[in-house]
């Protein structure tokens, strides 16, 4: 007889357990796996800058004349991508708005962003100069500089091509999607 009444009593029991969930545990188990992505990169850029530059020099030093043999010029070309994405760390329980018994879900996701920064691949750049005879050259601080300012070129040129907005749209499809693998039907909104 106890037997028989554990053979009854266990898969009832463990039946029981799985479905005494709550929304609240729900809502935390979707929490959990949503911040689990920590970083969504949804969209990449690839972009060239071009960053000319004119000055005249001797032996290194600035004189501001345009004296002969002191001009020079500098021509690079510098390719780069930059990744955009959500930042899901960010979010909280007060984030999600689940309904168990419609099996709809509202999410409110924190405003696109650049990940990580601008990559430049400097194994493609491109220099071109003209040096003076006695302008002096170059030097590594000069290279940093330039570096510097082709990232910003690059995180301008890609907000202006609408990569933020894209990233967005295709986060968005994301969550939705794994979403969609139990049955919810999910709303996305965007952060101000």
């Amino acid at each position: 007889v106890i037997f028989l009444l554990l053979l009854i009593a266990l898969p009832l029991g463990t039946w029981w357990m799985i479905q005494g969930s709550t929304a609240t545990e729900s809502k935390g188990a979707f929490l959990e796996q949503i911040q689990d992505l920590n970083e969504l990169s949804t969209a990449e850029a690839f972009s060239k800058v071009i960053i000319e530059r004119e000055d005249n020099k001797v032996f290194g030093q600035d004189i501001g004349l345009d004296l002969p043999g002191t001009k020079r010029q500098i021509l690079v070309v510098i390719p780069g991508s930059v990744r955009a994405g959500v930042d899901f760390s960010e979010l909280t329980e007060n984030d999600i708005e689940l309904d168990e018994e419609a099996k709809t879900a509202t999410l409110s996701l924190p405003k696109a962003d650049f990940l990580g920064g601008p990559e430049l691949f400097m194994d493609k750049a491109e220099i071109y100069t003209y040096e003076g005879l006695f302008s002096g050259g170059s030097d590594i601080s000069e290279a940093f500089e330039l570096a510097d300012e082709a990232k910003q070129m690059i995180l301008e040129e890609t907000r202006g091509q609408g990569v933020l907005e894209l990233a967005e749209e295709n986060a968005a499809q994301s969550v939705r999607s794994m979403f969609n693998l139990v049955d919810y039907d999910v709303t996305v909104e965007f952060e101000e």
